[in-house]
């Protein structure tokens, strides 16, 4: 998990992680990572709801700002999610980095959108990857 995440933060060329994990939302936009949020059970739910429901505020607020920072998502069977957002000159892109198995290359495509609804974190149109919601 470690060296998925390290290889995002230089592919993506993302700067240093703030471990910051507040139980309320995150107000300010951090920029580097947003932490990291567990999904266990049929259907996924995170293992902790006010710390995923801070991650997903952090990384929204930052997409919304150009932030550039990252959130990674890990699922059973050792998925890993990195969503990351990144600038270039004025444009910002919002991309999503899935490993599904840990000896292998992440599956990379650009996404068009991150917010919150109706509690969930919603990314959306992710290329060949698809969407994703995370309701905590």
């Amino acid at each position: 998990m470690t060296r998925l995440f390290c290889l995002a933060l230089m592919l993506f060329g993302l700067g240093a992680c703030d471990g910051d994990n507040a139980p309320t939302l995150t107000t300010t936009v951090r920029t580097g990572d947003c932490g990291e949020i567990v999904l266990t059970g049929n259907p996924l739910r995170a293992t902790d709801a006010d710390a995923a429901r801070n991650a997903s505020s952090c990384f929204v607020q930052a997409f919304q700002n150009c932030a550039p920072t990252s959130l990674t998502v890990q699922e059973p069977k050792n998925v890993t999610r990195q969503f990351s957002v990144v600038r270039n000159n004025s444009a910002c892109t919002l991309r999503q980095a899935l490993q599904t198995d840990p000896n292998s290359p992440p599956a990379v495509a650009d996404c068009k959108s991150a917010r919150i609804e109706n509690n969930a974190l919603v990314i959306e149109s992710c290329s060949h990857l698809g969407g994703f919601i995370l309701a905590p």
